[in-house]
């Protein structure tokens, strides 16, 4: 498919704290017609209109966290994109606060509004509570997430007190389409995708037909799919049960199991024993691929998708096809013959569209 090519002279530039989201908002870009980048180490020297820097900090502490952000910004504000979108995650796990405030001392700026609300994926805020399908957070199963557990759904509780951001209640797509058509320069946008969605379509206006179209991502098999999301695995597993993928667990993976299985149904999924596996995990995917061809790695959750990046040596990506909302397809740059790499967030299923692809005998 022809790609609309609508280049603003610099780039918009996405700072994500983990590659789940980096990937999601780069798919949405590209599924708009935009020529979109990943970047694990942030490169001005790309002709993409979006590019998507993944500083990985979701899991760092705070005050590393701080560094990593204001390193980064340093060199995107040198670049002097269009503009700076801060993507955040949409139940606000991790450094939110401090991440954003960080990006507005770089900025020399004084506010960011903040919508980690997503309306299109049922996240929504009422009253100062974030909902998932209307009902309060710590009502569901993120009250036991094993990393970030959400024992509220007061969102001043989870940001944590600032008067440098302005997070507003969002009840529903309207709501988030005002917001962004209401912006102004000076002011730092942060949020989840349905936010990005917003900017984008209202800053983009006037600049020609934007394809829209979201088709299924092709999965190619050979495909690998490891679930490193604590978060995500119970779910997972009863999905592949009931469909007869074979899982491999991480503690006792042994590579000529998994090439047997990978080479009978086509696809093979590995899981995660526990996140201080995750090195072990990626090591595990990259002796998996010398062993036998894999065309497709889809990986569940940011870190999982980072440590597969690490171990590889993939730090540039493209996005190569458009998505279901939530995922990024990418192709590493530069990498003859790599798999392509399928990520989404792992506190999202996967979408039907890809699912069924996996399901199918």
């Amino acid at each position: 498919m022809r790609r609309l090519r609508t280049k603003s002279p610099k780039p918009v530039i996405v700072i994500a704290d983990d590659l789940s989201g980096a990937a999601e908002l780069a798919g949405i870009a590209f599924a708009r017609g935009c020529a979109a980048e990943v970047q694990r180490e942030f490169d001005p020297g790309s002709d993409a209109d979006v590019i998507a820097v993944d500083t990985d900090s979701r899991h760092l502490s705070p005050e590393a966290a701080t560094k990593k952000v204001e390193q980064v910004a340093r060199a995107v504000i040198a670049a002097k994109p269009a503009w700076i979108y801060k993507k955040v995650d949409s139940v606000l796990r991790g450094n939110v606060q401090v991440e954003v405030e960080a990006l507005l001392r770089a900025m020399e700026t004084s506010l960011a509004v903040l919508v980690s609300a997503n309306p299109s994926r049922g996240r929504t805020v009422v009253k100062g509570q974030l909902l998932i399908d209307g009902v309060p957070l710590d009502q569901t199963a993120f009250l036991n997430d094993p990393e970030h557990p959400r024992t509220t759904s007061a969102v001043g509780e989870l940001l944590g007190a600032s008067d440098r951001i302005f997070a507003p209640d969002v009840a529903d797509a309207a709501v988030v389409a005002q917001i962004a058509q209401r912006l102004i320069a000076s002011t730092l946008p942060a949020g989840a995708a349905d936010f990005f969605t917003a900017l984008l379509d209202a800053r983009r206006a006037g600049q020609g037909k934007m394809n829209q179209s979201v088709t299924p991502a092709a999965i190619c098999r050979p495909a690998l799919l490891v679930c490193g999301s604590l978060a995500a695995w119970q779910a997972r597993q009863q999905q592949c049960q009931q469909a007869g993928i074979p899982i491999v667990m991480s503690g006792d993976l042994l590579v000529t199991r998994a090439v047997a299985d990978l080479a009978g149904r086509g696809v093979l999924v590995i899981a995660l024993d526990s996140r201080s596996q995750l090195p072990r995990l990626a090591a595990w995917v990259a002796a998996l691929m010398e062993a036998t061809p894999v065309a497709t790695i889809l990986a569940e959750g940011g870190a999982t998708a980072a440590a597969i990046a690490e171990q590889l040596g993939w730090n540039r990506f493209r996005v190569v096809q458009t998505a279901p909302a939530g995922v990024g397809v990418l192709q590493p740059l530069g990498q003859s013959g790599a798999p392509a790499l399928v990520i989404k967030p792992g506190s999202y299923g996967w979408p039907d569209e890809i699912w069924k692809q996996l399901a199918q005998p």
